[in-house]
């Protein structure tokens, strides 16, 4: 039997296949449209969310309580596993963080909690590496250690049509959404150098061009640590497939690459960009 459960948040857009493959253990984020809740993943979808955006309206999210995520780590701890709980930027959501604290406090387990200073599929392809390595029987420490070794090797970027969603979700701040629906250009943003927050790093006319800032960044990003591969890519979209797929065309041509996924954004990866957002996480080998 597996000795370490790895842990993570839902709504970013792993698989129901390699959630099942890696044993990995989702907690679901409230979502709120109007004056109804959702959870996350259990009775809303990101198709639905996206439908709800289309027509005029803004979906929030807030933090799991110590007592939803009680609700997870409770039986593992029964089970007599380890935890290692990988969650979102606590730049990104604090809340989260802390109510995870409270949650381990209260059972008094053997619980890891680690801030993946990540958003999306930077925090998945984090989370599916603690699982790939948990599954071949590793033990919490090396999980760990290993963990905190590729937090800081990995990076996302994302193309965003529309920064108000951001602003709306309380990620930007009004004037550079405002900003960047006036130029009508594309914003490009990235969470990146381990800053656990969105930061701007450029703009452009149209896919083609953002797609080109992504790939000139990640080959910065292979120098800067002396790296000639990527260990894993996973490119996500809310309702853009073509601009991901044109993605995955350009980093096939310009990197050495393990593993590539295409994931559609789950829900909490829908609701902050927005729809019509592509992008990509990258694990720097």
């Amino acid at each position: 039997m597996q000795k370490v459960a790895i842990v993570t948040s839902s709504g970013h857009g792993l698989t129901k296949a390699l959630i099942d493959e890696y044993d990995i253990k989702l907690f679901p984020f409230p979502i709120f449209i109007e004056n109804k809740s959702y959870l996350d993943g259990i009775d809303i979808t990101p198709d639905e969310i996206l439908k709800a955006m289309y027509q005029g309206k803004i979906p929030k999210t807030s933090a799991p309580s110590p007592a939803d995520l009680i609700n997870i780590f409770k039986p593992l701890i029964d089970e007599g596993k380890s935890i290692i709980v990988i969650l979102m930027s606590a730049g990104l959501s604090s809340a989260t963080l802390e109510a995870a604290r409270r949650a381990s406090e209260e059972l008094g387990g053997d619980i890891e909690i680690i801030d993946s200073r990540q958003i999306a599929g930077g925090q998945e392809i984090i989370a599916l590496e603690a699982a790939r390595i948990a599954k071949e029987g590793k033990s919490k420490s090396e999980i760990v250690e290993y963990v905190k070794k590729i937090v800081p090797r990995t990076n996302s970027i994302f193309g965003i049509p529309d920064l108000m969603y951001l602003y709306h979700g309380g990620r930007i701040g009004r004037a550079k959404a405002l900003m960047g629906s006036m130029m009508k250009v594309i914003p490009i943003v990235a969470v990146r150098d381990m800053e656990g927050i969105v930061s701007p790093i450029g703009r452009a006319r149209n896919v083609s061009q953002v797609n080109e800032k992504i790939v000139e960044v990640i080959k910065k990003d292979l120098e800067k640590f002396e790296a000639n591969k990527i260990k894993t890519f996973i490119i996500g979209h809310a309702d853009n497939e073509q601009a991901a797929l044109e993605l995955k065309e350009a980093l096939e041509k310009n990197f050495d690459y393990g593993d590539m996924f295409i994931l559609p954004f789950g829900c909490v990866a829908t609701v902050y960009p927005g729809p019509k957002s592509w992008g990509v996480a990258y694990c720097i080998e």
